[in-house]
This record gives C-alpha cells, sequence and structure tokens, in this order.
C-alpha cells in the first residue's frame, strides 16, 4: 500500500524532529521507514499504529550521540554518526598518532643536525611555508565552492569540522624550519605533515559531496 502525499510527510517532519538534514543520509532513511509502513500497512490498514511501530525502532537509530573521532562536541543522530566516524575515524588515527610524536619530539628538535649552507635553509623554509599556504587556500576555495551548493550532506560537515581548522597551522609554522642549531624542528615538520593528511581527507571529502548532489540531482 503506498503511502499518500500527507502521510509521506507526517514521515519528512519526524526526520525534521529527529534533524536528520543530510540529504545522502535522509533519503536512504527516508526510504526505509516509508518501506516499513507500507509494508506492516497491508496487513494492518492503519497508518497511524504503522508509523508508530516504525518510528518506535528509528527512535533508537536517531536518539543524540557523539564519538571522541569527530568531536564530543558535535552531537548528531546515532545513525549519523556511526556512518561519518566510518571516514574521521582513519584520519583522526593517523593525526593523534603524529601529534603524540609531536609531543614525544619536544626537547629533542636540535637531534637531527642537517649541516646545511644558509642558502639552501632559507630555501627550504620558503617552501615549506609555501606549501602550508597554497594548502590551507585551496583548503578554503574548496569550502566555498561546497558551500555555495547550499546542500547538506554527511560529507560537507566532516569538511566544516573536521578539515578547515588546517587553514590556521600556517600561522602555527611560521618561521625557520631549521632550528638555530642548524636542526630540524620536527613539530613545525610534523605539523606540516598533518596538513597534508588533512588536505588529502578534503580532496576525498569535496569529491564525496558533489558525487552525492550529482547522484540526487542538486
Amino acid at each position: 500500500m503506498e503511502l499518500t502525499k500527507n502521510q509521506t510527510q507526517q514521515v519528512e517532519k519526524y526526520l525534521d524532529k529527529k534533524m536528520v538534514y543530510y540529504i545522502d543520509i535522509r533519503v536512504e532513511v527516508l526510504d526505509h521507514i516509508i518501506s516499513e509502513i507500507e509494508s506492516t500497512m497491508l496487513t494492518e490498514k492503519d497508518f497511524d499504529h504503522s508509523f508508530n511501530k516504525a518510528t518506535e525502532k528509528w527512535n533508537v537509530l536517531l536518539q543524540n550521540s557523539s564519538s571522541i573521532y569527530l568531536g564530543y562536541c558535535y552531537v548528531k543522530p546515532l545513525l549519523i554518526i556511526n556512518k561519518m566516524k566510518k571516514y574521521g575515524k582513519p584520519h583522526a588515527i593517523k593525526i593523534w598518532s603524529i601529534f603524540i610524536l609531536m609531543l614525544l619530539s619536544i626537547g629533542f628538535n636540535d637531534s637531527i643536525s642537517l649541516n646545511v649552507s644558509t642558502l639552501i635553509t632559507d630555501i627550504a623554509n620558503i617552501t615549506f611555508q609555501t606549501v602550508s599556504y597554497a594548502l590551507s587556500l585551496l583548503i578554503i576555495l574548496g569550502y566555498v565552492h561546497i558551500y555555495s551548493t547550499k546542500q547538506k550532506t554527511s560529507f560537507r560537515f566532516l569538511y566544516e569540522t573536521q578539515v578547515l581548522a588546517v587553514v590556521l597551522f600556517p600561522f602555527m609554522i611560521s618561521g625557520s624550519f631549521i632550528t638555530k642549531h642548524d636542526g630540524l624542528d620536527l613539530l613545525k615538520t610534523m605539523i606540516l605533515v598533518v596538513s597534508l593528511f588533512m588536505f588529502q581527507l578534503a580532496i576525498k571529502l569535496y569529491k564525496k559531496h558533489f558525487t552525492l548532489l550529482k547522484k540526487y540531482s542538486f
């Protein structure tokens, strides 16, 4: 039994109440709930009872939750959190590992002696700074393009919460990558490595956002 327009709108309002706004997840959940209601109505006929029966199950999947891999400050329905963790968790582990190495490297910045000339040092510093600013600029441009679509996807959320902070990194690694004792500044170098990892994530999220828009013809 196919739902009427008003009945479908009631399901839509339920998803609004549960803050399921990301189109990639909303369309999928909407289809599931409608299918479950229609299946129940084949035998029970009553929409309200079928609707309550379906939403009783989905209330558990759509209860508010958060994750250490995405940041506990971001509270979303459990189903959305679990999907986002598939993309956020691997990169979070990479970043945490690098930051642990950064902490362990404190006090040992001069242990890797390069013994390079001033010219090479200057070239290296200019190169590293240029790369860091270029990455930040590309990430900003990528987000501007995503934002201009006016559409919310789970990948846009991940871009906003997990990637955008990288644009501040050039200000954290300003100055020389070579210490006064001709050693490699490991802290600044690792921050640059983090930027590269985050840029890789930005590319993946950017592509997936626009793939979804194309899929749903936005």
